[in-house]
């Protein structure tokens, strides 16, 4: 007869088997993170190029807008419109006036007056 045979086994250490794989996983982890951040730092660069242009060209137009608003309300213009009929003018009349003056008061004890005073002895 046979003796019984023994199953032999090959002994796997758990954990050491288990730390490699948590370094495994760690790394790798931590490589994706990386290439997400390196996409994300790109795009977002992207974006950044696309403001700074858009800002560009806002502050372009606003120069231009700013000539064009000189160049249409200068004096000269403005007289050239008038004498094409494009603008109307209507004189002011008196009624229309109001001119703003200080009220005078008349000097009292409670008011409040400037005064200058000398020294002596200078």
């Amino acid at each position: 007869m046979h003796a019984p045979r023994r199953k032999t086994f090959n002994s796997v250490n758990a954990a050491s088997l288990a730390r490699w794989i948590v370094i495994t996983a760690f790394l790798a982890f931590t490589g994706l993170i990386y290439v997400y951040l390196s996409l994300q730092l790109y795009h977002l660069g992207d974006r950044k190029k696309a403001l700074e242009n858009e800002l560009a060209s806002l502050r372009s137009q606003n120069d231009v807008a700013s000539v064009q608003i000189a160049a249409l309300t200068s004096r000269s213009a403005l007289q050239r419109r008038l004498k094409e009929g494009y603008l109307k003018m209507i004189p002011i009349t008196e009624q229309h006036i109001v001119r703003l003056n200080a009220p005078v008061r008349p000097p009292g004890e409670d008011a409040v007056q400037p005064v200058a005073n000398k020294r002596a002895g200078r």
